[in-house]
């Protein structure tokens, strides 16, 4: 295994051949005509009686009826993309993306990204799969070919009660993947990995929007703390006490999404039942879009232990059944330990309290293990702490003060001025990392010396930026957004 450094952001978009780029502006362009043709078609119609079927974001198989008054806009738009003509010049960096490109592209090599950091590791293909198939073996078994359709049949169910079944696609055999996680101790000579389910039923996209409710719900009424962001974790860090008797807890639930048994999301859903109403048939949503499968070597696996139930990495309500399941964890926590002020985001967790003797706090340490173990899962925890990095940010309890944190083994890269990304995308770079770098930082002075790396990958860029401390109004402003009626469509071609 070799790391490989590119010296830029992979983010960075290359031009795109000639053919590429007009079939991305002509799809388009034809979702523009689509949408006006749907607006003018309700616009046409009697108004008085409002659609109310609530459609989750899915998007209709009908095609929109062709409208005469449009015809004529639309034939200019497509002689419009008739006269489109290329420039063939290329920066030097354009250039450089390229060769990679071409070199990724006929290397026999896999390039492997890392799991928390910008790092790339070039192994052969052996090794990949050998890696790949060690990570799917630890928890996973291979199952028959019926029970996908099985699951598919139960989604349909669901659909056709929602009258959703024209709008829903089946779960979609996408093969799995991995990625290293290179900041674990000894990973060169043992490295871990995380493994990466893309495939999913589309019944989760309904489940997130209730879980979200009901998630917000939950913080509403308990109080307990479950953070969003990092500056949520700020806004908590500035309200608590600071000084020498204060300390820190600190803990990190081991391998949290795939640890959660049906067990325990049933009881967190019983927890969140005596709280908030939530209806069977949400709870039944819920519970079939955990109905997972993991496909590799053109096969179907399930995990060992549950059967198809799994709460897998990338779900599309993976993160919010960690929230719900992690709501009733602080519930149980701060019921046991009501002078610890706990906080969780996702899979770690945070927390102050008053200075204890030594057996107090190993007693308080054991029990805290042992409550998450009594829910199947496994935490390192630290405390007695007075620093802690948390997320992206390193706090530190007795002087109240707070700055940046990257992981080890991890510069910050940014995209490069000459990007395929709009102008205004990249103009707005520069203030966009020293608005985030002044907001990790409680003063000046802790800005000033955090801000090194980032103002030299900034220039590494090609960003010509001094930066400057100005903190924002983020953590101040609790106003909710404002939420714009889609009056206007709007065409946004790809940038080239």
């Amino acid at each position: 295994m070799e790391k490989i450094n590119f010296n830029y952001s992979l983010k960075n978009i290359p031009i795109p051949p000639t053919n590429s780029y007009m079939k991305s502006f002509i799809a388009k362009v034809e979702s523009l005509i689509r949408c006006m043709r749907w607006k003018a078609f309700f616009f046409d119609e009697d108004s008085n009686t409002p659609n109310t079927r609530l459609t989750y974001g899915f998007n209709t198989e009908n095609s929109p009826p062709v409208r005469p008054l449009l015809t004529p806009f639309e034939n200019d738009m497509y002689a419009w993309i008739d006269s489109i003509q290329f420039s063939k010049h290329r920066s030097d960096f354009q250039k450089k993306l390229t060769k990679d490109r071409k070199t990724i592209q006929s290397s026999p090599e896999v390039y492997m990204p890392a799991d928390k950091s910008t790092n790339i590791y070039k192994m052969s293909p052996d090794n990949y799969i050998k890696l790949l198939y060690d990570n799917v073996t630890a928890t996973y078994k291979k199952t028959n070919a019926n029970t996908k359709r099985t699951i598919d049949l139960e989604a349909k169910a669901i659909a056709t009660d929602l009258n959703l079944a024209d709008r829903i696609e089946q779960i979609a055999e996408t093969e799995a993947f991995i990625t290293l996680k290179d900041h674990k101790e000894n990973f060169e000579n043992n490295p871990k990995c995380r493994l990466i389910n893309p495939s999913k039923s589309e019944i989760g996209i309904i489940s997130k929007h209730h879980l979200q409710e009901i998630n917000k719900d939950l913080r509403s009424k308990t109080k307990y703390l479950q953070w969003t962001n990092t500056q949520s974790v700020l806004r908590w860090f500035e309200n608590i006490q600071h000084g020498t008797n204060q300390k820190f807890v600190q803990f990190d639930i081991v391998e949290f999404y795939p640890s959660i048994t049906k067990k325990l999301l049933t009881n967190a859903i019983k927890y969140a039942q005596s709280i908030t109403n939530i209806e069977e048939k949400i709870v039944d949503i819920v519970l079939h879009s955990r109905q997972s499968l993991l496909f590799t070597k053109d096969s179907a696996w399930t995990k060992k232990k549950g059967n198809t139930f799994d709460v897998t990495m990338g779900s599309y309500d993976g993160a919010e059944v960690c929230e719900l399941v992690g709501i009733y964890l602080l519930h149980q926590v701060n019921t046991e330990f009501p002078n610890i002020n706990f906080g969780l985001y996702r899979d770690d967790g945070l927390g102050n309290y008053t200075s204890m003797p030594g057996p107090t706090t190993e007693r308080t340490r054991k029990a805290i293990i042992k409550i998450f173990k009594k829910n199947g899962l496994n935490i390192t925890i630290d405390m007695n702490m007075i620093q802690s990095n948390f997320l992206d940010v390193s706090l530190n309890i007795e002087t109240g003060k707070y700055k940046p944190y990257r992981k080890p083994n991890n510069m910050p890269l940014y995209i490069n001025g000459k990007s395929n990304h709009p102008p205004t995308i990249i103009k707005q770079i520069p203030t966009m990392i020293q608005t985030r770098i002044s907001d990790l930082s409680c003063n000046e002075e802790e800005f000033e010396n955090a801000k090194g790396d980032y103002s030299d990958a900034l220039n590494l860029s090609g960003h010509e930026h001094n930066l400057e401390f100005r903190k924002s109004n983020t953590r101040n402003n609790n106003q909710s957004k404002r939420k714009r009626r889609r009056k206007i469509l709007w065409f946004n071609p790809p940038w080239t």
